[in-house]
């Protein structure tokens, strides 16, 4: 789908909207997880080490097939929800590899399966979305 001259004198907030969040975000995990910090207080329930994986590493996967469509506009959809996958997922993994690199926190590579599976699940659901959801026509 080409671009439309509209599109392109809306560009700088359209860099804003889609890119800016997925780098943010993903600026936000790579600093929690590697400050240091110490024993966490119990407080009842509280979710799973890899389950917290899974769901940060699903929506950073969202946010850059979001970025993707910016960068990338006449990719199709798969594509873009691939690469926002690929993406996250490798993004768990250099953080592993980071975390390795410090004497405080420590590499695991199930915390990098689950962010996987979190970035799979979480696109597999929006391909879903948007295969159910009927496209708006643009003219």
């Amino acid at each position: 789908m080409p671009i439309h001259a509209n599109e392109l004198t809306h560009r700088p907030l359209a860099f804003a909207t889609h890119v800016l969040p997925a780098a943010a975000y993903a600026s936000v995990i790579f600093y929690a997880g590697l400050i240091r910090i110490g024993a966490l207080p119990e407080v009842g329930f509280v979710a799973s080490d890899k389950l917290l994986h899974a769901l940060v590493f699903g929506g950073l996967a969202l946010l850059l097939a979001r970025a993707v469509h910016f960068l990338q506009p006449n990719a199709s959809l798969t594509k873009k929800l691939v690469l926002g996958c690929t993406g996250s997922s490798l993004l768990g993994l250099l953080l592993e590899l980071c975390q390795a690199l410090t004497v405080y926190r420590s590499a695991d590579v199930w915390d990098w399966i689950a962010d996987t599976v979190g970035a799979l699940l979480a696109i597999g659901l929006a391909a879903l979305l948007f295969t159910w959801i009927p496209r708006r026509a643009h003219g």
